[in-house]
């Protein structure tokens, strides 16, 4: 069965709309056909059994079926066209080498097609992409008869080795899915997990060796199971000596110190991010300029993380008490004419909003959100539940701020019914929105003792070293209100106590 309605489902509104634009600029006479079936399968409104019907106006089966498969081709190619010009920038310079190798190749110009693909072979060897490599020696080891200044011998070693290096890889994989699924077991049955202990057993498993085990590449893969478990648990503390455990060994290697520099950046911007998450404002920011070190002489990769490492460097600065300084951080990522639709624009935004609504410039959080006018169900699906209940307090508090009631009170009812789910998951939050609405709606009880002990006993006391951040700063608004201070003020008090 040619699973059509899966895949167009997953498509996100914006691929969707480059499909339909696709099918548009074709010029064959199957394509409008094609394009009929496409959006009725997208608006989701008829019935499988009746697709048919509609798309031809009468049920035909044989012509159904085919279209079908057109239509299915004609997203594969699409998907994979999209995938392709998403990939990695060093990996598609190395495609790019080898496709056009084999094009001259194709062509009988031998001497510069070998040319390329030795140019190709020396950088999938910098990033270590083995499976480009594969690749490259099989085109050697094919034609070198028109080849007679290379060593085939040689190439065959090259081969046989590097098919050493995949079944490492494969072996890795497997070594993730076992540490993931072990994770979350220890999770499940409240088990103090010793990070390096369970690395241990897992490598021994797989016949996994130090030196394959213990790379930036490597290294990063692992922690993105282990930040998974992080994220769940709130236990950064115990996260941070593992990570940085691990890479101050490969640090000290000669032979990694110029290798996997994407994932070496990756790796940094990780571990900067545990100890901002820790409260370690100051340790982050080490790591920030770690990265910033080895961004200063790589262009390529410096426009990938710029924004990235902004927002990070802002944040950490504005919980160190330098809020101003914070402001020129990150109004340094964000253009005049942002692109909203980019995950890390959205991500500095909200940073500024907080940043300034830490100074009580309301006006300024007011011109960004007026900027962002997608739905909330895109900014869900691309941010992730949690951002958007970051982006709607800010909003929702900046118009408490601005004595905006009737408008606060239609954004908080809309807020609740829209995330009724999320909210029967997360009852910190909902207890939150409880309170402040009493907060705005009765701002005479705030500094009752009343709604103080109840406020603090309805909300779930969390250790110290478990307390989120962010959470710990929409607290600190209440608390602010409760003992008549600067909300500012609050939230450095709050966050200091509990780092």
């Amino acid at each position: 069965m040619i699973p059509l309605f899966e895949i167009i489902s997953n498509l996100t509104k914006e691929e969707q709309l480059k499909f339909i634009s696709h099918l548009k600029k074709s010029k064959g006479s199957g394509d409008s056909v094609k394009l009929k079936l496409f959006k009725v399968i997208q608006e989701k409104k008829t019935s499988p059994k009746l697709i048919s019907t509609k798309v031809y106006g009468k049920e035909n089966k044989v012509a159904y079926h085919q279209l079908r498969k057109r239509l299915f081709k004609e997203l594969v190619d699409f998907i994979a066209s999209e995938r392709f010009n998403k990939e990695e920038e060093h990996v598609l310079e190395i495609k790019n080498l080898i496709l056009t190798s084999k094009h001259l190749i194709e062509n009988k110009n031998y001497k510069p097609s070998f040319k390329l693909l030795e140019k190709a072979e020396v950088k999938a060897k910098e990033e270590d992409e083995v499976e480009l490599l594969n690749e490259i020696y099989n085109l050697f080891i094919q034609f070198a008869h028109y080849n007679p200044e290379q060593d085939l011998q040689e190439i065959v070693k090259k081969l046989e080795s590097n098919r050493v290096q995949m079944i490492q890889e494969s072996n890795l994989n497997m070594a993730y899915a076992v540490v993931k699924e072990k994770l979350q077991e220890f999770h499940n049955e409240g088990i103090e997990i010793d990070f390096n202990k369970l690395l241990d057993e897992v490598f021994d498993r797989f016949d996994i060796n130090q030196k394959s085990g213990s790379n930036y590449k490597t290294l990063y893969q692992l922690v993105q199971i282990v930040a998974a478990n992080a994220n769940v648990t709130k236990e950064y503390h115990l996260v941070a000596p593992f990570v940085t455990g691990w890479y101050n060994k490969i640090q000290k290697s000669e032979e990694e110190k110029n290798r996997h520099m994407f994932f070496h950046i990756k790796l940094l911007y990780f571990i900067a991010n545990v100890f901002f998450r820790d409260k370690n404002f100051e340790e982050s920011n080490r790591y920030v300029i770690k990265i910033e070190s080895l961004l200063s002489g790589n262009k390529k990769y410096r426009k990938v993380f710029e924004t990235k490492i902004l927002v990070l460097k802002a944040l950490n600065t504005n919980y160190l008490g330098e809020n101003l300084d914070s402001q020129e951080i990150i109004e340094q990522a964000i253009p005049n004419k942002p692109d909203l639709r980019n995950k890390d624009m959205l991500d500095a935004l909200i940073v500024a909003s907080m940043i300034y609504f830490h100074q009580n410039n309301f006006k300024k959080v007011q011109t960004i959100y007026s900027q962002m006018q997608a739905s909330e169900s895109w900014y869900t699906k691309t941010m992730g539940a949690p951002w958007v209940m970051n982006k709607n307090l800010i909003e929702i508090l900046t118009h408490i701020e601005l004595e905006n009631i009737d408008y606060v009170e239609s954004r908080v009812e809309s807020f609740m019914n829209k995330n009724k789910t999320y909210l029967l998951q997360d009852q910190r939050a909902a207890v939150y929105l409880k309170y402040l609405k009493i907060s705005y709606s009765h701002p005479d009880k705030v500094q009752t003792e009343e709604f103080q002990t109840t406020f603090f006993d309805a909300v779930e006391q969390k250790p110290r070293l478990r307390e989120d951040i962010y959470v710990l700063s929409f607290l600190a608004y209440l608390k602010a209100k409760m003992l008549d201070e600067e909300t500012y003020k609050t939230t450095l008090d709050l966050v200091d106590r509990m780092s």
